[in-house]
């Protein structure tokens, strides 16, 4: 990024007419060879928005009265007012310290401003004249000012408005080593949580209002100095959401606790969902609302609820094509209405959308596993494979996607998989429930029917609405256990919510949750040997 950065500043100093194009910041800037195709590959544009949102980011807490900007379909760099924060901004971006580790602030002509706004000054004294410079600065100004203005018009339209944390620690502690603890936890929290694609996350303090806020505190619990204290709060109500105290006692303890907490507060189904969703109940709009109703859906899988989700699906794509997190969805999306019948309701490929969400941000854990998912779609399981445990690695904290994995694995007929959606459900109590269904039936075929009901039971008992997949196992599970009236019982229960007449047999009653015909004929035989006639 700062090669980059540099590269942009010193093209403009030389006022070279031919303006910047992907192939010039491709081959020039970011040492791609001469063949590279701008037609195939976003790379260029990826850098750009990346350093765009860092500049953001940066300014955001900077009081300079001048800034650096990338304004939006440009490559140019233009310098312009640092526009106070508040009004009319949309900034969408996550924390980096690599631009703020790369500037300094100094005091001149009785203002505030960088010292990289120093260092362009004196080159452009040193190499095109002191007067020359004054009037390409001018320009510069007045250019940063029109797209600046442009960039705030056209920024709610063309971004998803996604939740921002801002992640904060305490003041006054002046034990230094608690100190020390404090913002190292701080740090630990803000790397963990920019690995979320559907937050927006911030360290320090800020005034963006893209979507809505919540702060995460950190304090220090006295006198239990061996403890630290996390509070997830609305910004605009100032209600505390969440709260919970991590262990201190050592790195190791603290980190797993931090891990913990992260997943509680940045889960598809997390804390921050959980509270957005109250506030958009039953809100298809194109954008965040429809992304927390479709993840609702594939929890619970209420086939009532497809119709309104593919098609609020669609309308995002169309509405934000460039978000590779939406591309991302937009994979399960297609794969979802081919499943239930419905081809065309989204218009498009599953590895069309995996390809663009990976071109977008080939960093991110979820494009990245959109990709994989593709792959598990077409059979092709060892590309699924090491696609998805890149993903991992990517965002070891991400349970849909370490549980997602391992029921395509398992589905692979490789066994391992069962590990990675072992580990989500240890990651999260939210996790999807057709993991723990899927765990469950694992644990049946292995014989371990007490296993596998307590592990059903464990997750009907949290589930609000429907859940066939863990009443499936809960039934067989329990027939396998010689309790037939209670397994007779659940399945009368099963039919009847399935609208069917209660002398439906198993076929009838599984294709109104199943779509896949090979683990119908599956259960299909499982509930003949049940025999719960």
């Amino acid at each position: 990024m700062s090669k980059l950065l540099r590269f942009l500043v010193e093209y403009k100093l030389r006022e070279v007419d031919k303006p910047l194009t992907a192939y010039v910041i491709a081959v020039d800037a970011l040492g791609r060879d001469e063949g590279f195709d701008t037609q195939i590959d976003s790379y260029p544009r990826v850098q750009i928005g990346r350093l765009r949102r860092m500049l953001d980011h940066f300014y955001l807490r900077e009081n300079s009265e001048m800034r650096l900007s990338i304004p939006y379909n440009h490559y140019e760099i233009v310098l312009g007012p640092n526009e106070p924060a508040g009004v009319n901004q949309t900034l969408h971006g996550k924390a980096d310290s690599g631009v703020a580790e790369a500037t300094t602030e100094v005091i001149a002509s009785g203002r505030k401003r960088t010292a990289f706004l120093d260092r362009l000054l004196n080159f452009a004294s040193d190499h095109i004249g002191p007067v020359l410079a004054t009037v390409v600065l001018m320009i510069l100004l007045a250019l940063g000012a029109l797209f600046y203005l442009q960039q705030s018009a056209n920024a709610e339209v063309t971004s998803i408005a996604y939740p921002e944390i801002i992640v904060r620690g305490p003041e006054g502690v002046t034990n230094p080593a608690k100190r020390t603890q404090v913002q190292m936890t701080r740090s630990y929290l803000v790397s963990a949580l920019e690995k979320f694609d559907q937050l927006r996350i911030f360290d320090g303090d800020a005034d963006t209002q893209s979507g809505s806020q919540y702060l995460l505190e950190t304090s220090v619990l006295y006198p239990l100095n061996d403890r630290i204290q996390l509070r997830l709060i609305d910004r605009d109500t100032g209600e505390v959401i969440w709260s919970d105290g991590v262990n201190a006692q050592s790195n190791e303890a603290l980190e797993a606790d931090l891990d913990r907490a992260v997943v509680i507060v940045a889960s598809p189904h997390g804390k921050i969902a959980q509270h957005e969703l109250a506030k958009f109940r039953g809100d298809y709009s194109p954008g965040y609302p429809c992304l927390l109703q479709f993840h609702q859906f594939m929890r619970y899988r209420d086939e009532r609820l497809l119709k309104p989700n593919l098609e609020c699906m669609e309308a995002s794509a169309e509405q934000f094509p460039d978000d590779p997190y939406l591309m991302s969805m937009m994979v399960i999306a297609k794969n979802v209405s081919e499943q239930f019948g419905d081809r065309h309701a989204i218009d498009g490929l599953s590895k069309d959308f995996a390809l663009k969400a990976a071109q977008l941000d080939h960093d991110s854990a979820v494009a990245t596993f959109a990709v994989a998912q593709s792959a598990f779609y077409e059979g092709d399981c060892r590309k699924g494979v090491a696609w998805g445990e890149r993903a991992v690695r990517l965002n070891p904290l991400n349970s849909r996607i370490m549980g997602y994995l391992g029921l395509y694995m398992l589905a692979c007929n490789l066994p391992e998989g069962e590990a990675y959606s072992v580990r989500a459900l240890e990651l999260d109590p939210y996790a999807d429930l057709v993991v723990a269904a899927t765990l469950a039936m694992q644990k049946l075929q292995r014989g371990d029917a007490m296993g596998a009901r307590q592990l059903s039971s464990k997750y009907l008992d949290s589930a609000p609405g429907a859940a066939p997949g863990l009443e499936i196992s809960y039934i067989l599970s329990t027939a396998a256990l010689g309790d037939k009236a209670e397994a007779q019982r659940a399945w009368r229960s099963l039919i009847a919510r399935s609208g069917l007449p209660k002398t439906a047999t198993p076929r009838d009653v599984l294709s109104r949750w199943i779509a896949n015909p090979v683990l119908i004929r599956e259960l299909e035989q499982d509930f003949e040997n049940a025999n719960l006639d």
